[in-house]
C-alpha cells in the first residue's frame, strides 16, 4: 500500500482477518509492514477460484489456482477455522479451542458452494490437487456431460468443456431463463446464448431438475437426469454448480442480529458491522448492493487498510461508495462476455482481461510467489 501511517510500534493494535480469499488477501497484504495482524482461514491455500474451471479442462493448470498462505504471510497466517466470535471478549474461537485476541476484526468469509467453484470442506493442498485431477479426469472420459446451474460458474465450465472438448455432448440446465446473472441485460443474455449454443452447448432453461440427489456427480456413470418440464436428459457425468450462499459459519452464532436474511453482514459505508464495535467485514459475505466480485473485495479492502490506519492516527475515514453494475464472464479460451452499468461490453475487453490469462499471474504475484510452471 505505499508510504503512509504504520502501526507497528502500536502493541495495542492486532488486526484479526477472518478468510483468505481476494479481500481477505488484499486486506493482509495491505497491513504489511503498517500494522500486526493474523490471517485466518480453514485451508492451507488460497484458492484462486477465478481460474478454477479451466482446471477441469486442461491437464496441469490446477496448481496454478492453490497459493500457499505460509510463504507470503509467515506467521502472520494461521490456519484454523473461525467458529465463534466473542465481541465482549474481543476474540475469536477456532474449531481447536485457541482464542485469538483483536483490537480490530474483519470478517472476509465470502461464499461457499460445491466444486469445483469453490473448495466446500477442502482444506489441504494435496486433497484439493487430487479433487481436481480426479473431475479433469472424468471430464475427458465423458462423452456426455451435464452441468446443473447456469449461474457464472455454471456457464463458464460449460463453455470450458464445449470450447476444449469439442466432441462432447455438454447440457446445462438452470431454473431461471436468464443465464450467470438476473441482473444482466437482454442484449448481454442474448449475447451469451448465442455464444454457448454456437459452442454446441444444449441450454435447457426455465428447468429444475427433480432427481439431483439421486445422480453420480463427479464421476462417469451412465444415467438420466429428469427435470420439472418432463425433459429426460442421458448424461454420463453430471456436474452440480448450484447453491452459491454467503459464507456465513464464522459467525451466524455469534452475530445473528448481524445478518440478513441470507446470511451477509449487515454494513454501514465503512464496513462496520450492524450492532457492534470494531468489527468489519469486507467483500461477497456483506449486504453492500453491488456484484459480488473478486476486484470489489480488493476495493472494499484497500480502503478498509487506510481507513484502520487513518482512525487509529487521527485522521479521517472515508466512506465507500458502492460500484455500479459490472461483470465480466470468460468463454472458454478465446470469447467472453461483459456488462458494465447497462451497456454490453466488447468480446475483446472479455477475453482480453479474463480469458487468456484468468488473473493467475495477477494473484500469484499479489502473494509475491512465482506461478508454478510443468505438468
Amino acid at each position: 500500500m505505499g508510504g503512509g501511517p504504520s502501526l507497528l510500534n502500536r502493541q495495542d493494535i492486532h488486526v484479526v482477518i477472518v478468510g483468505g480469499g481476494y479481500g481477505g488477501v488484499q486486506l493482509a497484504k495491505n497491513l504489511t509492514n503498517k500494522a500486526n495482524y493474523t490471517l485466518i482461514d480453514p485451508k492451507e491455500m488460497m484458492h484462486h477460484n477465478l481460474a478454477a474451471l479451466r482446471a477441469v479442462t486442461e491437464a496441469g493448470f490446477a496448481p496454478k489456482t492453490f497459493i500457499p498462505y505460509g510463504p507470503t504471510f509467515g506467521n502472520n497466517f494461521k490456519q484454523g477455522a473461525v467458529t465463534r466470535i466473542n465481541p465482549s471478549e474481543q476474540n475469536v474461537t477456532l474449531s481447536s479451542g485457541e482464542n485469538v485476541g483483536y483490537s480490530h476484526l474483519v470478517i472476509a468469509t465470502g461464499a461457499t458452494g460445491p466444486f469445483p467453484g469453490k473448495l466446500f470442506g477442502i482444506t489441504s493442498m494435496s486433497e484439493a490437487l487430487a479433487r481436481s485431477k480426479h473431475l479433469l479426469q472424468q471430464v475427458q472420459l465423458a462423452k456426455k456431460v451435464v452441468i446443473v446451474g447456469g449461474g457464472a460458474v455454471g456457464t463458464e465450465l460449460a463453455a470450458e468443456i464445449a470450447t476444449d472438448y469439442k466432441d462432447k455432448k455438454v447440457s446445462l440446465i438452470h431454473p431461471r431463463d436468464k443465464l450467470v446473472d438476473p441482473n444482466t441485460s437482454d442484449a448481454f443474455q442474448n449475447a451469451v446464448k448465442e455464444k454457448v449454443t454456437k459452442m454446441g452447448v444444449t441450454l435447457l432453461l426455465g428447468e429444475i431438475v427433480t432427481n439431483l440427489d439421486k445422480l453420480p456427480k463427479e464421476t462417469v456413470q451412465e444415467t438420466t437426469v429428469v427435470t420439472n418440464k418432463g425433459s429426460h436428459i442421458e448424461a454420463d457425468l453430471v456436474i452440480p454448480c448450484t447453491g452459491l450462499r454467503v459464507n456465513s459459519s464464522a459467525y451466524k452464532d455469534s452475530l445473528p442480529s448481524s445478518m440478513d436474511k441470507k446470511g451477509a453482514l449487515k454494513v454501514n459505508g465503512y464496513f462496520e458491522v450492524e450492532g457492534t464495535k470494531n468489527i468489519y467485514a469486507i467483500g461477497d459475505c456483506t449486504n453492500i448492493p453491488e456484484t459480488k466480485l473478486a476486484y470489489n473485495a480488493g476495493v472494499h479492502a484497500d480502503l478498509l487498510a487506510k481507513n484502520i490506519l487513518a482512525q487509529e492516527t487521527g485522521g479521517k475515514p472515508k466512506e465507500y461508495k458502492p460500484a455500479s453494475f459490472f461483470l465480466l464472464i470468460c468463454l472458454g479460451r478465446a470469447d467472453g462476455a461483459g456488462q458494465w452499468s447497462t451497456s454490453l461490453l466488447p468480446t475483446f475487453m472479455a477475453t482480453n482481461i479474463k480469458s487468456k490469462g484468468m488473473f493467475v499471474s495477477r494473484y500469484w504475484g499479489l502473494m509475491g510467489q512465482k506461478v508454478p510452471t510443468g505438468k
